[in-house]
């Protein structure tokens, strides 16, 4: 049984509810979630006796598990029947049986699980209170523990996530962070229709249970605000140093701890004095500028999707756009709304893919069913966290279905028929635009993005899409290969980040003078887990080499990252060590487990020139395990790959 969190006892022991607001709110809920919701709370067979269906979302990249009409207006008079009977009722702790969750997991669609995925899954479903907490064997007193310092590098997901858990273990800890506000790159992506592309009921923590998402998928200054009320709520503000970046940190081996030396904006350098380091510093936190020939002469400004500025009026422009992906995609429609003009040069297309309700606003009613029908949220959470989950079954490179002429396999190749019919028929009027959009690779290569009215806009008669080279800027204009001048007073660049550059700018230097540069230097970074290195002992990273989930929610990694570094923390001070440091074999190892498990993924063969791979043709940004092997992986350190001392 695990310690579980229905919504508040209080919100349900108010008076009755009102019937039409409980219909209302029940015509918007889904079907299948009702049923598990039902079956959890009752265990009738009737409702593991409906008829689900296999419904393709996404342009056929997902499919769903869907109740069968026939059995929704039932469905829906059960819950309304359920919910009158039982209002203001205690919560029953049986509910929170494995069990019991198991069973009614099992009955979602897909059938039997195995161990790894159940439990990932009833994580996902947020049963618990703090699903993945970390607690103490035998805790330390509390001078022992005031002795401790723990030095997290960056405020973003990741890091917030580390101090929320320290917070909770009662170690002391300091995050440092380089920008004014919490965020990471939700606080510096600040451009216009900047938003997530998974849905807001999967990305978010599982600790918190039942935010007041206002849409489906959060816009970017919805997800600060969340990290904003996140760090309030759970005391972590109070531990952050804005405005402070790392200069560099080098490991005192007599000392067992890190001396950091760090620079808050306007003050002289200072060190800092860690037992432990962990650094947050995230993946997409060192903008790619593009190296263009003249660009330092342009004469109007030149912007990075992370240097936005509404100052930069775009009524009467004519803006030149350089890059197509994630950013590029969301970014471009709005310029095309309010410039005279704007021309994308895109060097490489991007899958491009509808995404239903990417737009929608959650209505008030579904949130009050998830404050009012227990469980609800918790099986409708589910639910997102399966689809997102089928991402993995598109990426894998199948051998015999090869052997018939497909490409990677048979959902991957389906897709890619979809969306090049989706293409075709949304630039119907126009022809030319269609070849230059249809990506010469197979989806998942490289990251897909959302349509934010990528396709609309490229329709509009001010918008002009140029895919020969970039030669060179001029004072007012962009000269392509071909020597074609496209006039411009704005350039903004969409060119994404320097995926590669870990840990950068700051200089770690480990035991024995141990650096990334000697430790990196054969071909590219690497790390035992996409977490520890030898040489450099107490330090953990966050968003390491080859950690990126191949599907799920990014804040799940970091909650997954978070309790593995921490299980190491707690162990190596309840075991009265100071130091922890993995091992050349255990590197050495994982890494040899990880470069054979990349073959069997489409990235290596299909992704050349993407930000995934180095310029050496090795993934280094994704994990190639799946999220069920991941959470295995880091669910408790094998301190058998370790030396403590």
């Amino acid at each position: 049984m695990i310690a579980g969190c229905l919504p508040e006892t209080s919100a349900l022991a108010k008076a009755g509810p009102d019937p039409q607001q409980v219909r209302r709110a029940l015509d918007l809920a889904d079907p299948n979630a009702l049923r598990l919701t039902l079956y959890h709370l009752t265990g009738d067979p009737a409702l593991a006796a409906m008829q689900t269906n296999v419904t393709p979302l996404w342009a056929g990249a997902l499919f769903g598990y869907t109740l069968a009409p026939e059995h929704h207006a039932g469905i829906r008079d059960r819950a309304y029947d359920w919910l009158m009977a039982h209002w203001g009722e205690a919560a029953d702790p049986a509910l929170y049986e494995l069990a019991r969750i198991r069973e009614t997991m099992e009955l979602f669609g897909h059938g039997k699980l195995s161990e790894a995925e159940f439990r990932f899954g009833a994580e996902e479903a947020a049963f618990a209170d703090f699903p993945r907490e970390v607690r103490w064997t035998h805790r330390p007193a509390t001078e022992k523990l005031a002795q401790l310092k723990v030095l997290i590098v960056g405020a973003g997901i990741s890091g917030i996530a580390a101090g929320v858990h320290l917070q909770q273990l009662g170690i002391p800890y300091t995050i440092i962070e380089r920008q004014d506000d919490v965020g990471g790159t939700w606080n510096f992506n600040n451009y216009p229709e900047a938003r997530v592309d998974s849905s807001s009921l999967i990305y978010q923590y599982k600790f918190e249970k039942r935010y007041k998402w206002s849409e489906f998928f959060a816009s970017g200054p919805e997800t600060k605000r969340y990290l904003q009320h996140i760090t309030q709520k759970f005391g972590v503000e109070d531990s952050i140093v804005f405005n402070t970046h790392v200069i560099a940190a080098d490991w005192d081996e007599p000392g067992a701890s890190w001396i950091v030396t760090v620079q808050t904006r306007g003050q002289d350098a200072r060190t800092i004095r860690a037992n432990f380091v962990i650094s947050a510093s995230g993946l997409f936190s060192t903008p790619k500028l593009p190296d263009l020939p003249g660009i330092e002469n342009f004469r109007g400004a030149v912007r990075h999707t992370t240097d936005w500025r509404d100052s930069d009026e775009l009524a009467g422009r004519h803006v030149a756009q350089i890059g197509n992906g994630a950013s590029g995609a969301q970014l471009m429609p709005y310029i095309a709304r309010h410039a005279a003009h704007v021309t994308v040069f895109q060097r490489t297309a991007n899958w491009v893919l509808p995404m239903e309700g990417y737009r929608d606003r959650v209505p008030s009613e579904m949130h009050w069913l998830f404050d009012n029908l227990p469980l609800y949220w918790n099986w409708f959470s589910y639910a997102m966290h399966f689809l997102n989950m089928q991402l993995e079954g598109l990426q894998e490179v199948d051998p015999e279905w090869q052997k018939t002429g497909g490409v990677i396999n048979s959902r991957n190749d389906t897709l890619r028929d979809n969306v090049t019919q989706f293409i075709r028929e949304r630039l119907a009027s126009r022809p030319d635009l269609i070849e230059k959009v249809i990506p010469k690779y197979p989806p998942m290569a490289r990251r897909p993005t959302v349509d934010n009215g990528w396709y609309d806009a490229l329709l509009r008669d001010n918008v002009e899409l140029v895919t020969d080279p970039i030669d060179h800027v001029t004072q007012d204009a962009i000269v392509t290969k071909n020597g074609r001048s496209y006039a411009c007073d704005l350039i903004v660049c969409a060119a994404g980040f320097a995926t590669t550059r870990y840990l950068w700018p700051a200089t770690y230097t480990g035991r024995d003078g141990a650096t990334l540069d000697r430790l990196w230097g054969k071909d590219g970074p690497r790390a035992h887990l996409g977490m520890t290195m030898p040489g450099f002992p107490n330090f953990f990273m966050f968003y390491g080499p080859s950690s990126q989930g191949r599907a799920g929610s990014f804040y799940s990694m970091t909650e997954l990252w978070t309790r593995y570094a921490l299980k190491a923390i707690v162990h190596v001070i309840e075991s009265d060590a100071r130091i922890i440091e993995v091992t050349e074999a255990a590197y050495e190892i994982s890494n040899e487990n990880l470069d054979r498990q990349n073959k069997k993924i489409l990235w290596e063969t299909y992704g050349k020139g993407f930000y995934y791979l180095t310029d050496k043709g090795r993934s280094v940004t994704n994990s190639p395990f799946s999220v069920a092997d991941i959470f295995s992986m880091l669910y408790e350190p094998d301190y058998s790959q370790y030396t403590m001392r």
